[in-house]
Protein backbone atom coordinates (compact mmCIF):
# COMPACT_ATOMS: atom_id res chain seq x y z
CA UNK A 1 0.00 0.00 0.00
CA UNK A 2 2.74 2.22 0.99
CA UNK A 3 4.28 1.77 -2.37
CA UNK A 4 0.81 2.53 -4.38
CA UNK A 5 0.98 6.12 -2.23
CA UNK A 6 4.31 6.76 -3.52
CA UNK A 7 4.09 6.47 -6.52
CA UNK A 8 1.27 8.11 -6.78
CA UNK A 9 2.66 11.17 -4.97
CA UNK A 10 5.81 11.00 -7.51
CA UNK A 11 3.03 11.24 -10.31
CA UNK A 12 1.49 14.13 -8.78
CA UNK A 13 4.57 15.63 -8.02
CA UNK A 14 5.66 14.95 -11.57
CA UNK A 15 2.30 16.14 -13.05
CA UNK A 16 2.61 19.42 -11.53
CA UNK A 17 6.15 20.10 -12.96
CA UNK A 18 4.91 19.41 -15.98
CA UNK A 19 1.81 20.89 -16.56
CA UNK A 20 3.99 24.42 -14.73
CA UNK A 21 6.82 23.60 -17.01
CA UNK A 22 4.22 23.77 -20.06
CA UNK A 23 2.82 26.89 -19.10
CA UNK A 24 5.72 28.78 -18.19
CA UNK A 25 6.72 28.11 -22.02
CA UNK A 26 3.47 29.62 -23.20
CA UNK A 27 3.91 32.39 -21.07
CA UNK A 28 7.62 33.22 -23.01
CA UNK A 29 5.58 32.11 -26.41
CA UNK A 30 2.68 34.12 -25.63
CA UNK A 31 4.77 37.54 -24.61
CA UNK A 32 6.80 37.46 -27.54
CA UNK A 33 4.17 37.70 -29.72
CA UNK A 34 2.88 40.20 -27.44
CA UNK A 35 6.47 42.58 -27.71
CA UNK A 36 5.79 41.99 -31.55
CA UNK A 37 2.28 43.50 -31.97
CA UNK A 38 3.01 46.33 -29.63
CA UNK A 39 3.93 49.70 -30.87
CA UNK A 40 3.95 51.54 -27.75
CA UNK A 41 7.74 51.86 -26.92
CA UNK A 42 7.41 52.15 -23.01
CA UNK A 43 4.63 49.23 -23.17
CA UNK A 44 7.25 46.92 -25.01
CA UNK A 45 9.65 47.67 -22.41
CA UNK A 46 7.53 45.98 -19.75
CA UNK A 47 6.32 43.24 -21.47
CA UNK A 48 10.42 42.51 -22.79
CA UNK A 49 10.88 43.28 -18.61
CA UNK A 50 8.22 40.29 -18.13
CA UNK A 51 9.60 38.27 -20.77
CA UNK A 52 12.86 38.12 -18.95
CA UNK A 53 10.90 37.07 -15.75
CA UNK A 54 9.28 34.35 -17.81
CA UNK A 55 12.38 33.15 -19.32
CA UNK A 56 13.97 32.84 -16.10
CA UNK A 57 10.69 30.45 -14.26
CA UNK A 58 10.99 28.39 -17.11
CA UNK A 59 14.41 27.87 -16.85
CA UNK A 60 14.28 27.41 -12.83
CA UNK A 61 11.25 24.76 -13.19
CA UNK A 62 13.01 22.76 -16.28
CA UNK A 63 16.22 22.86 -13.74
CA UNK A 64 13.98 21.33 -10.51
CA UNK A 65 12.79 18.54 -13.17
CA UNK A 66 16.22 17.78 -14.34
CA UNK A 67 18.04 17.79 -10.64
CA UNK A 68 14.69 16.03 -10.03
CA UNK A 69 15.04 13.43 -13.23
CA UNK A 70 11.67 14.07 -14.07
CA UNK A 71 12.66 15.70 -16.99
CA UNK A 72 15.83 14.59 -19.63
CA UNK A 73 16.98 17.41 -21.78
CA UNK A 74 20.21 16.38 -22.82
CA UNK A 75 19.44 12.31 -23.62
CA UNK A 76 15.98 11.63 -25.56
CA UNK A 77 16.60 7.88 -25.11
CA UNK A 78 16.67 8.42 -21.83
CA UNK A 79 12.99 10.79 -21.77
CA UNK A 80 11.56 8.27 -24.00
CA UNK A 81 12.46 5.63 -21.49
CA UNK A 82 11.12 7.95 -18.58
CA UNK A 83 7.86 8.92 -20.41
CA UNK A 84 7.07 5.10 -20.68
CA UNK A 85 7.55 4.13 -17.63
CA UNK A 86 5.30 7.50 -16.83
CA UNK A 87 2.65 5.79 -19.16
CA UNK A 88 2.78 2.59 -17.38
CA UNK A 89 2.38 4.00 -13.53
CA UNK A 90 -0.72 6.09 -14.94
CA UNK A 91 -2.20 2.89 -16.34
CA UNK A 92 -1.04 1.35 -12.66
CA UNK A 93 -2.55 3.23 -10.97
CA UNK A 94 -6.29 3.81 -12.72
CA UNK A 95 -6.70 0.44 -13.94
CA UNK A 96 -10.54 0.36 -14.06
CA UNK A 97 -10.35 3.57 -16.80
CA UNK A 98 -8.46 1.51 -19.07
CA UNK A 99 -10.93 -1.78 -18.70
CA UNK A 100 -13.72 1.28 -18.61
CA UNK A 101 -12.86 2.21 -22.20
CA UNK A 102 -12.31 -1.06 -23.46
CA UNK A 103 -16.47 -1.65 -22.59
CA UNK A 104 -17.17 1.72 -24.31
CA UNK A 105 -15.24 0.39 -27.45
CA UNK A 106 -17.13 -3.06 -27.24
CA UNK A 107 -20.37 -0.90 -26.71
CA UNK A 108 -19.80 1.04 -29.43
CA UNK A 109 -19.14 -1.87 -31.68
CA UNK A 110 -22.51 -3.05 -30.33
CA UNK A 111 -24.40 -0.17 -31.18
CA UNK A 112 -23.30 0.54 -34.55
CA UNK A 113 -23.99 -2.58 -35.77
CA UNK A 114 -20.50 -4.11 -35.72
Amino acid sequence: MAQKNKNEAVLDDLAIATDFLITAKAGVRNLAVAITETATPEVKKILRRELDNAIDTHDKIAQYMIENEMYHAYDLDEQVTHDLEKADKALAIAPSASSSTGKRKSNNKKKNGS
